[in-house]
C-alpha cells in the first residue's frame, strides 16, 4: 500500500489546446480518489506555469486538490516525476492538426513509450464531461493483450465501469490457443472483482480487430479505447508517434488508453 497521495500527471502541449485533458483529469482523480498534478511538457515556448491556472481553476469541478510542478527534459523521465507522484495515469492532449498522416517530431512520445504507466490521450474533439463507465479492449492473438485487461480492470474496481472485450474471428489454431488464454487469464482476473464485463465476437480477424472495436463504440456513452504499443516501436513511432494512434485521434472523438507492453509497471494501489 502507498502511503503517498497517489496523482493523475497531466502533460501540457499546447495551453490553448488543454481543456479536455485538464477536464478528464479531475474527472479520473475524482473515482481513483487522487490528486492532479500540472506540467509543461519541456520546450522554449513552455517555460511559465502561470497561463495554465485559469484554466485548471475554471475546470476543477470538484475541487480536487491539485499542484503546478515544472518538468525537465532529463534522461530520467518521466519515470523520476512518476515516481515522486506516485502517478497513476499520465494525461495529455494533442491538438488534431497536428496530427499529421507524415512523420512529424512530436517528442512527448518518447516520454509516453518510456513512461511506467498508460497515457490518456485526447484532443480538442474529445468530449468534456465523460465518466469512463464503458472500456473497450480489442485484443489479438498476442500474448500482451493481457496486460491491457490490467489496466482496464483498474476503471471496473474504482469506478464501476462495465469492460466489453472484442475478441478477433481467427481460423488459425495457434492463434485461437493464444485468444482463449487471454479471455480465461481474463475471467479468472475479474472475477475476483464485483464489476461487469462482456465479450463481443467480432466478424474481424486481429489485423482488423482495433478498428472494429471503435465501430462497437459507437453505440456507446463516456468509451474509452484501450490500445497497446508494439513492443519495439522503432525510432520513428517513439518521436512522431504510431501512425495508426495518430490515425484514430485524428478521425474519433474517443479517448484512448495507450499501453506499452511488459514494463516494470507503477501500479494502482487497492
Amino acid at each position: 500500500m502507498s502511503l503517498k497521495k497517489q496523482h493523475i500527471l497531466v502533460i501540457i502541449q499546447d495551453i490553448h489546446y488543454s481543456e479536455v485533458a485538464i477536464r478528464h483529469a479531475f474527472s479520473l482523480a475524482k473515482f481513483f480518489k487522487s490528486e492532479v498534478a500540472f506540467g509543461y511538457y519541456p520546450s522554449k515556448k513552455n517555460q511559465d506555469l502561470l497561463p495554465a491556472k485559469n484554466f485548471i481553476e475554471k475546470n476543477n469541478l470538484y475541487a480536487i486538490p491539485y499542484q503546478l510542478m515544472i518538468l525537465k527534459n532529463h534522461k530520467s523521465e518521466p519515470n523520476h516525476c512518476i515516481q515522486e507522484l506516485d502517478a497513476i495515469f499520465i494525461v495529455t492532449q494533442f491538438r488534431r492538426e497536428s496530427l499529421s498522416y507524415f512523420p512529424k517530431n512530436h517528442s512527448i512520445f518518447k516520454w509516453i513509450f518510456d513512461a511506467k504507466i498508460p497515457s490518456i490521450i485526447v484532443t480538442e474533439h474529445t468530449k468534456v464531461d465523460y465518466d469512463y463507465k464503458n472500456i473497450i479492449v480489442p485484443i489479438n492473438y498476442k500474448k500482451e493483450s493481457k496486460e491491457k485487461m490490467i489496466w482496464a480492470s483498474y476503471f471496473g474496481r474504482f469506478n464501476n465501469a462495465l469492460i466489453h472485450i472484442i475478441a478477433p474471428n481467427e481460423k488459425y489454431e495457434a492463434y485461437l490457443r493464444t485468444i482463449k488464454a487471454t479471455l480465461l487469464f481474463t475471467k479468472k482476473m475479474f472475477e475476483q472483482f464485483s464489476f461487469e464485463y462482456k465479450t463481443v465476437k467480432a466478424s474481424c480477424q486481429s489485423k482488423n480487430i482495433n478498428r472494429e472495436a471503435i465501430t462497437y463504440s459507437k453505440s456507446l456513452d463516456s468509451a474509452l479505447i484501450v490500445l497497446i504499443s508494439n513492443r519495439d516501436p522503432g525510432w520513428i513511432a517513439s518521436y512522431c508517434g504510431p501512425s495508426e494512434l495518430k490515425c484514430i485521434l485524428k478521425k474519433e472523438e474517443n479517448p484512448i488508453l495507450f499501453i506499452n507492453p511488459l514494463k516494470d509497471y507503477y501500479l494502482p494501489c487497492d
